[in-house]
């Protein structure tokens, strides 16, 4: 909209001539490897070396590798990485077919599973995993038990009276939610003393005829049991005097008649452990029999299935059938008081911090845990956990379509060599380029030797060759693999005109020293040889392309994918506004200014741009984009034509 600023003159501002180029990532790296634990086939975007290490495990000994012949290479990668400056890493853990997670079945009493727990990722890091199941301290709580048929009974039983317990009914017809007050048939335990009169009478009534809950004692003066009254041998009622071995109850006064030969001594104490009744449930409450879990409800007020009711209850469970299983690793423990595997299995699932997931087993999985377990996953007849790090061409090339349409800028092929991975890199970066997303890939190169280094047949201006090795405070000797990890490192830390050549590198040592002569035989062969000189350095920052050639230089191929990105960036405000002269020469004139940046930081030398459209690509809505660029450190000048659209 025109603004009058004096009378007779407005001035009106275009949006187009807003715009700038936004910011271009430089130093993302890829990573692409074997590791002892975390997800496989997915990208993770990495915060430090740290998180890394969390994420993906320890590397395990590069001699003494725990399948006995493949050294993890995800790892000891981004040490080398992070300890040279990368900053931004997203990485993709990749797995050969023996990757395996590790496994524990919790069984029951009568050795039936009642669940399996399984570690949240494969590897031999689940092996690591400590499960402990010892009778239980606490109660155990059941959270939202849901009830939509039958509405009779609770899951899980014995049920501990307790102010915590909620039962709700959500009435389908009405909507409303009925919170129902809980009264309770409930287990009574306890000393029976003697009256003044020598009788024995339980305190609570009445007492309920349940012959799995009701037993009576007489103990000693030690606790010794001397007798024991249960089902059978407890007679109810009123009725003949017991005969010997039997004791008779009166359900409604509770009191207790001995055979007159086995009354208790003076010496001698009653133990009972009985039912208690409860008198039929008021409105607005519902009767809980605490021993098996059974629901009453009052008159007119139980869910009906046909209404389309829905009961959602919330009650402890007595301790005594339940069990306290605890989960180690590391430092982190995760713990879980269950009366069964369905329950466990619910806890853990519903866990955003457990290392494990479990399945609860479809027939017993209602079952109690077994107490008195110590034990290893992977350990017995359980899965043992396997890293899969054998993982060879299909799975790198699986890691590298994962990283196909993130934003990255420098690839690595964690512990592969030119000779083993060479191709499969190129291809990756050829398609990406492709796609708009260019990219260069470092990798080690093969052997261990100045000439098998030379022996290479790698060219290519989007791939780095690097050599030689490097070798650990320990004599430990590590291939060029994951002295390329340190160059990609370096690569991601410097802005993109930077040269890399007589530029430090953070390593613990070489595995090989060229002397002056191999070292020019290595530069005219166009790998990039890491020297000791003052410190580690790398002799000369080239690719593989060759001399003369126009992308020989490392710089000059960073610096020409940094134009092209920050193209795009710059004309990604332009989709969907008008393919006129106007809008277009707004658009050039963005493009000059990212251009112009680039010649001020020292990217460039010079550039010519030209942005144009035919009459078909504007009814296309393409625009053609023509940079002439002269990278610093080139004598060259560098054509790009770009199609926007």
């Amino acid at each position: 909209m025109a603004e009058m600023v004096i009378p007779g003159t407005y001035i009106e501002v275009r949006p187009e001539g807003l715009i700038s180029a936004g910011r271009v990532a430089t130093g993302i790296v890829g990573v692409i490897g074997t590791a002892r634990r975390g997800p496989v086939g997915e990208p993770v975007t990495l915060s430090g070396f740290s998180h890394a290490r969390d994420v993906f495990g320890l590397a395990d000994p590069f001699n003494r590798p725990e399948d006995g012949a493949h050294p993890l290479t995800m790892l000891r990668t981004l040490e080398h990485l992070y300890n040279n400056g990368a900053s931004s890493v997203v990485a993709v853990r990749v797995a050969g077919p023996s990757r395996s997670s590790a496994t524990f079945a919790l069984l029951d009493a009568a050795n039936h599973t009642v669940a399996t727990l399984t570690a949240k990722t494969s590897g031999a890091w689940g092996n690591d995993i400590r499960i402990t199941v010892a009778p239980a301290q606490d109660d155990a709580r059941i959270e939202g038990e849901v009830h939509t048929s039958t509405f009779d009974k609770l899951n899980y039983a014995p049920v501990v009276p307790s102010a915590e317990n909620q039962l709700r009914v959500h009435r389908g017809v009405t909507k409303r939610i009925q919170t129902l007050d809980a009264v309770y048939k409930q287990v009574e335990e306890e000393d029976v003393p003697p009256d003044a009169s020598n009788d024995y009478t339980l305190s609570k009534t009445p007492v309920e005829h349940v012959a799995a809950v009701n037993v009576i004692h007489v103990l000693d003066a030690q606790g010794a049991k001397v007798r024991t009254y249960g089902d059978g041998s407890i007679l109810y009622g009123a009725g003949a005097p017991p005969n010997a071995g039997e004791i008779r109850l009166n359900p409604s006064t509770g009191e207790l008649t001995f055979e007159a030969s086995q009354a208790p001594t003076a010496t001698q104490r009653v133990r009972a452990r009985y039912a208690v009744g409860h008198a039929a449930p008021a409105a607005g409450q519902v009767l809980v029999t605490t021993w098996d879990g059974s629901l009453d409800f009052a008159a007119g007020e139980a869910p009906q299935q046909a209404n389309g009711d829905r009961l959602e209850a919330s009650y402890l469970v007595d301790r005594g059938s339940s069990v306290q299983i605890s989960l180690r690793y590391g430092t982190t423990v995760e713990g879980y008081t269950v009366p069964a595997g369905t329950i466990l299995a619910d806890r853990i699932n519903a866990s955003p911090v457990s290392q494990v997931i479990a399945t609860a087993d479809a027939t017993f999985g209602h079952g109690l845990p077994q107490a008195g377990v110590e034990a290893y996953f992977g350990t017995g007849s359980n899965t043992p956990g396997g890293n899969g790090a054998e993982a060879g061409h299909d799975e790198y090339e699986a890691g590298l379509e994962q990283l196909a349409n993130e934003l990255i800028n420098i690839v690595v092929l964690a512990g592969q060599d030119d000779d083993s991975a060479g191709t499969l890199l190129l291809g990756h970066l050829n398609s990406t380029e492709q796609e708009d997303h260019e990219r260069i890939g470092v990798i080690g190169a093969k052997g261990s030797t100045v000439a098998e280094f030379l022996g290479h047949s790698t060219a290519a201006d989007r791939v780095i060759l690097v050599a030689p090795g490097l070798r650990l405070e320990d004599g430990t000797v590590l291939p060029p693999a994951y002295t390329a990890a340190a160059v990609a490192g370096l690569i991601s830390s410097v802005p993109v005109q930077t040269s890399l050549t007589n530029k430090t590198l953070t390593v613990p040592g070489l595995a090989l020293k060229a002397n002056r002569g191999e070292q020019e035989q290595l530069i005219r062969r166009n790998v990039l040889t890491v020297v000791q000189k003052e410190g580690f350095r790398v002799l000369k920052g080239l690719t593989t392309a060759g001399e003369g050639t126009p992308f020989s230089a490392v710089p000059t191929r960073r610096i020409v994918d940094y134009a092209k990105y920050g193209v795009r960036s710059a004309a990604n405000p332009y989709i969907g506004r008008l393919n006129n002269t106007r809008v277009r020469a707004a658009l050039k004139a963005t493009l000059d200014a990212f251009l112009t940046r680039m010649v001020q930081d020292e990217a460039l030398t010079q550039y010519a741009l030209d942005v144009s459209a035919t009459r078909a690509q504007e009814i296309a809505g393409e625009v053609a984009v023509i940079m002439t660029l002269q990278p610093t450190f080139s004598i060259e000048f560098i054509r790009v034509v770009m199609i926007l659209k």
